[in-house]
């Protein structure tokens, strides 16, 4: 008897369908992608904006100390000193030793870098695309600041280690009454010396005051445009 013999088609392969569904899987991990990072790109720009209005506020508060406040005291303490400088060039202080008190009074400050120094530290600084203001910042917080804070801490320790020890020595705090005339031209020479500290800090104070205002146009310009 003759075996019947089964033939088996070969199944048909949908080469199209295979093709569509692969491309289809490439387009949806592409969007996947691509949402993700649009997804962060809105975030990281807003974050920058947050943290660039926080530097604006930092900016703003600090003009507003050094120009209402700061320089305008600074200016008025070093006319005090010349007036007592006046008197000393005839070695002696005339009855006006009450202005001693005066000469003593410090005004530094200090900006307020917290914000900036948070970008630095949590490496947001990069979140600020343009290159040039990052530049700018680093020069005004790590150049013009620290510049200014130091000239104040120069004025500091001379009042305490050179002017405060004058008065210890020669001065009658009670009374106000200088005990020793002898050492009047020395105080000179230290009023002088301390003046010109003052003079170089309130050069730094202006010089932060210009460089914070121009950084201010920087950054409003860039958050305007986004």
């Amino acid at each position: 008897m003759a075996k019947k013999v089964k033939i088996l088609k070969k199944r048909k392969i949908d080469w199209l369908n295979h093709v569509f569904n692969f491309v289809a899987i490439i387009i949806g991990v592409y969007l996947a992608f691509y949402m993700n990072e649009r997804t962060k790109a809105n975030q990281d720009r807003e974050e920058s904006i947050v943290l660039m209005t926080s530097l604006l506020n930092d900016l703003t508060y600090d003009i507003e100390t050094y120009e209402e406040e700061q320089i305008p005291e600074n200016e008025e303490d070093q006319k005090i000193i010349g007036d007592v400088l006046q008197l000393l060039l005839v070695d002696s202080l005339a009855g006006n030793e009450d202005q001693l008190g005066r000469v003593i009074e410090l005004q530094n400050y200090q900006p307020s870098s917290s914000t900036y120094s948070s970008m630095k530290s949590s490496g947001k600084l990069s979140l600020i695309d343009d290159l040039s203001l990052q530049k700018e910042l680093a020069d005004y917080y790590e150049g013009a600041v620290l510049e200014s804070i130091d000239r104040g801490a120069r004025q500091a320790d001379f009042l305490s280690n050179e002017l405060l020890t004058w008065y210890m020595d020669n001065l009658d705090f009670v009374d106000m009454q200088v005990v020793n005339e002898g050492e009047l031209i020395v105080l000179r020479n230290k009023l002088i010396i301390y003046e010109s500290l003052i003079d170089q800090k309130l050069q730094y104070y202006e010089r932060v005051v210009k460089d914070s205002k121009k950084l201010k146009i920087q950054i409003e310009s860039i958050i305007e445009s986004r």
